[in-house]
């Protein structure tokens, strides 16, 4: 097989591999899903670090990132021993450490083969437009795709649409390396264009304003590092003029402008929408041959290069100056005008701006609601925080409606929440690590910065294809955290994998010096002779797979317990059922569940007094979860009928969320029932 068949061979398993996680694990919501897809991750990446271990590459670029991303990993496991919802924070550890482990595994695919940024980049973009392609088939066939969608907003697969924008803006940098690299391919570089328009149109139709953004930043980035401006223009300008007629269209209509539309009414779009959505993949792809042609046969002369640089220099001043213009003569003026903008973004306001193409200039969203309920969380538990997760459960002391949120929209609120100023700074310093790793592989450091290396110093590099590339994947991780910054999509473990994957790459690969010292890096002139050591971090590496596989896959196998002790109880076999309610809490003793089904499975054989007392015992081992005290108080209220009691039990729950509505239900049930009672003694 020659190298560039291998090559895509490598891109295509990447790329399904990264596919695969994505639609197996949806939007990260079902546990079962999300359990499965992160064991196979974890297993997947214990076999690329163990063969890294194998080889004796178990030193080099990135080790200070994986280390540090390995302590924030323990405080997010250790955080259960103080979350007020542990269960919640078991799951959120096994969600981290199926992260750490994708990174490490990144960075080991960096020093098992360094020159290889073309490959990563290549499966990550395959990968991110078979999501968004996916998304926007939804809408060609809604009644078999997606069916029950409410939004207006493409959310499949992963039932969220800032994640599929996301994914998106971070297929931006990689598809500008596709189309404009010198090298590979004509058809690689043809494919960039309708490529493109998938991602552009993509993130037009989820109308995220955050993922624009972080793709705008991103392809200003590549143009003002790369120096392949020209032959970049035309994969992002041609793209992004055809997108957005589309897009225009689309969002005229009401099932893409209007929430909640029944199924007829997308589907009476969908065949229009087909239709124009196929031919502009038609058309961007014959530009894209035209252009691949044109610049193989004819390339441009300096002048030409010159003049259309000049052009392009002068369109990119354009924008902000109309912009600039705009608001100095608006009412408020400049400063005004930006400090309206910010006003919006972080007012605590309960209405988001109206759906449609108006909402992709809109400042205003809930987001400042979400962030100051964070920081009111972080004012409970300052240091260590409430726990990895638990966010959700602690905000309901101090939201002020019924609204109800998973997550704080916005990595750094959401952290100091859930893990407290000591979940910032480890991430700070990981991401201070990162930069300096990554910094040294893209050479994207200034002249006399004192990077040291073993080879020596460190250089400016050329603009090889190599360091083109390597930008690219820095631009795709860099991308993903900002948008992250604000929204909660690395809850998402489809484009927070990919993110990752680019990540880890880069931070393994190290400086381009360090590769050619004797002895140094991933293709030293002797391999370590076979020892006792490699071999016994080979079996650590897979012992410690296999355990935390282990340990992700048994909240699902509680839930199974649970569902199967429910069933058997319904089938009147209580002694059955019974000690599958144990071995669902054998096996995830930090949740609730097991007792609660372990009451239901006592009431229904008769037992209320022995139900009762389970029910009271999983609020006293889980005091911080207000549904253990509202599942108490309606048993009191309605088994036991003992509305005094179930009244003190909702003075627990209503404390923990004032705004309950099943709460407040249950209270005015109560209340009646004792004074009922009153009266009837009166």
């Amino acid at each position: 097989m020659s190298a560039s068949r291998a090559s895509a061979a490598s891109a295509i398993a990447l790329g399904g591999a990264l596919a695969a996680l994505a639609f197996g694990a949806a939007g990260g919501t079902s546990l079962g899903r999300t359990a499965t897809t992160e064991v196979l991750a974890v297993l997947a990446a214990g076999a690329i670090v163990g063969l890294a271990a194998f080889r004796g590459l178990t030193r080099g670029a990135g080790g200070t990132a994986v280390a540090l991303f390995a302590l924030f990993a323990g405080l997010t496991a250790l955080s259960v021993t103080w979350s007020i919802v542990p269960g919640t924070s078991y799951v959120e550890a096994g969600r981290t450490l199926t992260y750490l482990a994708i990174f490490t595994a990144a960075v080991a695919a960096a020093r098992l083969a360094p020159r290889a940024p073309g490959v990563v980049l290549a499966g990550i973009a395959a990968a991110a437009v078979a999501a968004v392609g996916y998304a926007l088939a939804s809408r060609v066939w809604p009644g078999t795709l997606a069916e029950n969608e409410l939004s207006n907003r493409i959310g499949a697969p992963f039932q969220y649409w800032n994640a599929v924008a996301t994914t998106a803006a971070l297929a931006v940098p990689a598809l500008l390396w596709l189309g404009s690299r010198r090298t590979g391919s004509g058809i690689g570089r043809a494919l960039a264009y309708p490529a493109m328009g998938v991602c552009t149109l993509g993130m037009l139709l989820t109308q995220s304003r955050g993922a624009v953004a972080a793709a705008a930043i991103a392809a200003i980035a590549w143009f003002a590092f790369v120096p392949l401006r020209l032959r970049s223009l035309p994969v992002l300008l041609v793209p992004a003029a055809a997108a957005s007629a589309l897009g225009a269209w689309a969002l005229s209509k009401d099932a893409f402008s209007k929430t909640l539309q029944p199924l007829s009414a997308r589907e009476s779009v969908a065949g229009d929408f087909g239709l124009l959505l196929l031919m502009m993949l038609v058309l961007l792809l014959l530009v894209g041959v035209a252009v691949s042609m044109g610049l193989a046969r004819a390339p441009a002369s300096m002048g030409t290069r010159r003049r259309i640089g000049v052009a392009a220099a002068v369109l990119a001043v354009a924008a902000p100056l109309a912009a600039f213009t705009s608001a100095a003569m608006s009412g408020g003026g400049i400063s005004g005008s930006i400090s309206d903008r910010v006003d919006e973004l972080v007012s605590e306001t309960d209405t988001a701006p109206e759906q449609g193409a108006g909402r992709l200039t809109a400042a205003s969203s809930t987001r400042g609601k979400y962030w100051r309920e964070a920081g009111r969380v972080l004012g409970d538990r300052p240091v260590l925080g409430v726990g990895a997760g638990a966010f959700e459960v602690a905000r309901l002391r101090h939201r002020t409606d019924a609204a109800s949120t998973r997550h704080a929209h916005g990595y750094v609120m959401q952290t100091l929440a859930d893990l407290g100023i000591a979940g910032l700074v480890l991430s700070l310093a990981l991401l201070g690590a990162w930069l300096v790793a990554a910094l040294r592989t893209t050479g994207l450091h200034p002249r006399r910065l004192p990077f040291q290396s073993r080879a020596g110093p460190l250089g400016r590099r050329d603009w090889d294809g190599e360091r083109v590339a390597f930008v690219a994947l820095f631009l795709v991780a860099v991308t993903f955290g900002l948008q992250s910054a604000i929204d909660w999509t690395w809850f998402v473990p489809g484009p927070t994998a990919m993110a990752l994957v680019a990540a880890g790459y880069v931070a393994g690969r190290g400086p381009v010096a360090a590769l050619a010292a004797p002895g140094v890096g991933p293709v030293a002139t002797r391999r370590p002779p076979l020892d006792a050591a490699r071999v016994a971090a080979t079996a650590g590496v897979a012992l410690a797979a296999l355990l935390v596989a282990w340990a992700i896959w048994q909240p699902e196998s509680s839930a199974n317990s649970v569902g199967r002790a429910l069933d058997l109880a319904d089938q009147g076999r209580y002694e059955e059922a019974y000690e599958k309610t144990e071995d669902a809490a054998g096996a995830d003793p930090l949740s609730p569940a097991p007792l609660m089904a372990r009451a239901q499975v006592e009431s229904q054989a008769g037992l209320d007094r022995q139900a009762a007392r389970t029910l009271e015992r999983s609020v006293l081992e889980f005091p911080g979860d207000p549904d253990t005290w509202t599942e108490l108080a309606r048993f009191q209220l309605f088994t036991l009928d003992r509305p005094r009691r179930a009244l003190e039990t909702l003075r627990g729950a209503l404390y923990l969320d004032p705004y309950s509505p099943l709460a407040g239900a249950l209270w005015l049930h109560a209340r009646s029932a004792v004074r009922a009672a009153d009266r009837e003694r009166g």
